[in-house]
């Protein structure tokens, strides 16, 4: 999935009255101020569906919008605000809000550059688990350690964290249909190719070999996937190969996501709610702001806007 990218909070809390309340308490304690959403000519909203930072220096937003099982999802400009600690502070924004709200929460942060997890507790706690393509070696996101050792509790955690079928939560006790909500699209994936190759198989087969016999048919099937390559070169391979690339690529399963953006997938699908705001893809917060604001309202969502420091 090349150029896949996506930034979301996820609070274990429904009041968005609270949220909202509490948000605004830490930003205005830093000396921002809660604003209305400034005017821009037309063409300016038109630039910010492709550059959305273009407003950053002079505005915060923040997007609340309703998910499922009791959690909210949190979208932000910029997108890893609650990353950051501010100016002088000893933790994170997102474990201040965890906090004074007395809730778990979290951070996904999926891009070319991020696979991250940051998780918060109600006591202060925070664990950070993933990578970033960081240049300084100190293994730092921002100013927070990740992967600390000391944190995860044995050695078969640590394991667990780089296994094919990785552990993500380490601080917070989430539920079991959290921790499987990764394994379940993984096997819904294996299973939809699995269904998609046995048919091309068939398909191909009785184009251009009509006189196999069903047992010739399922010799030649499990020789394929078990070394398709070796089909490849035989005679009429070349033909097979074209026809397997072709139908492979018109199915999509190139744009499935992979790696830890299965995780990303598979929790916004869990928790992102209906209608589901976890991906706003070629959308950003932004730019609904400005442009979907009656759909945003109807849909239970809140939108907050702040003048940052300067």
């Amino acid at each position: 999935m090349s150029g896949f990218w996506n930034y979301t909070y996820c609070i274990h809390c429904d009041d968005l009255t609270l949220i909202e309340q509490t948000l605004t308490r830490i930003l205005e304690q830093e000396g921002c101020r809660r604003v209305p959403l400034p005017i821009l000519p037309n063409d300016d909203i038109e630039k910010l569906r492709s550059k959305p930072r273009l407003l950053c220096n002079e505005l915060w937003v923040i997007g609340l919008f309703v998910g499922a099982f009791g959690w909210t999802i949190i979208k932000v400009l910029p997108e890893q605000l609650l990353c950051r600690r501010a100016r002088d502070a000893d933790r994170p924004r997102l474990s201040q809000l965890a906090m004074h709200i007395n809730s778990d929460a979290f951070y996904v942060g999926c891009s070319e550059v991020e696979d991250i997890l940051m998780e918060t507790d109600a006591k202060g706690g925070i664990f950070i688990s993933g990578d970033v393509d960081d240049f300084s070696g100190e293994d730092k996101f921002f100013e927070e350690p990740i992967n600390l050792v000391e944190r995860i509790q044995s050695l078969e955690h640590l394991k667990q964290m780089y296994s094919t079928e990785p552990q993500r939560f380490f601080l917070l006790n989430v539920p079991e249909e959290i921790q499987r909500a990764e394994p379940k699209l993984k096997q819904e994936q294996t299973q939809r190719f699995k269904q998609w190759q046995e048919q091309f198989l068939d398909d191909y087969a009785k184009q251009h070999y009509p006189l196999i016999t069903s047992d010739e048919l399922e010799k030649w099937k499990v020789r394929f996937k078990e070394n398709k390559d070796q089909l490849f070169k035989q005679k009429g391979g070349k033909k097979l190969f074209r026809a397997w690339s072709y139908a492979y690529e018109w199915q999509d399963f190139r744009e499935m996501p992979s790696g830890f953006q299965v995780f990303d997938t598979a929790i916004g699908r869990l928790l992102g709610g209906t209608p589901n705001y976890w991906h706003l893809r070629n959308e950003p917060l932004v730019y609904r702001a400005y442009t979907q604001q009656v759909q945003l309202e109807a849909d239970g969502a809140r939108l907050l806007y702040f003048r940052p420091i300067q």
